[in-house]
């Protein structure tokens, strides 16, 4: 299911009201809303318009999570690793709430019935725009899906802010997302948001 970055914000502020009211009070929590959404308006004119599909999934949260960021940090003062645990906190409860049974499903057949598996891969294949992700599609025997990005534009536009300390909070979503899919886990042994060269995900059985 698409959704855009004004919706993703939605969600965070949302989904995340508890997480930031036990953080900052009520009305912290008011200002918080007021700030980040401010915020957001600021960054969006700043994001790149992605012709692609595959991209724009893909940089969804970049905008919505930095505008949370600076909002804690600049707008009400938290500190580097407060505000990182509570943007965490906030984020994580949003994709609690969005990895229902319905999504879940989905995903679960595209990454393991091999036709539709072929078609998604292809896609990232074939995602190829000027100034947005790229992919190779390695040959491992061992992973159901294997997958390196070689190019995050997520990384390059939160260095370009001032923010690098964020893109690692993204990539640790796609650890929340595996731990939901059947019979399938994520191994990955470095992303770039973490100072890696690429980002290698492998797909594996779990009971490889």
């Amino acid at each position: 299911m698409t959704t855009t970055p004004e919706e993703r914000l939605e969600a965070i502020l949302r989904f995340g009201r508890d997480e930031a009211t036990r953080s900052l009070g009520e009305a912290g929590a008011d200002r918080l809303r007021s700030i980040a959404w401010a915020r957001f308006y600021a960054l969006a004119p700043e994001a790149p318009s992605f012709r692609e599909r595959m991209n724009r999934n893909l940089f969804v949260l970049t905008v919505p999570l930095l505008a949370l960021y600076q909002a804690l940090r600049q707008g009400l003062g938290l500190e580097q690793a407060e505000a990182l645990r509570l943007a965490e906190d906030m984020l994580h409860a949003a994709y609690h709430e969005r990895m229902n049974p319905v999504l879940l499903a989905a995903m679960n057949v595209t990454y393991q019935v091999a036709p539709i598996r072929r078609v998604f891969l292809r896609r990232i294949e074939t995602t190829q725009e000027p100034g947005g992700f790229a992919f190779e599609v390695p040959k491992d025997a061992d992973a159901v899906i294997a997958l390196d990005v070689r190019v995050c534009p997520i990384a390059r536009f939160a260095k370009e802010h001032g923010a690098p300390e964020i893109v690692p909070l993204i990539c640790r979503i796609d650890d929340l997302v595996a731990s939901k899919l059947t019979g399938l886990r994520l191994e990955r042994t470095g992303t770039i948001g973490t100072g890696a060269s690429y980002c290698d995900f492998r797909y594996v059985k779990k009971d490889r």
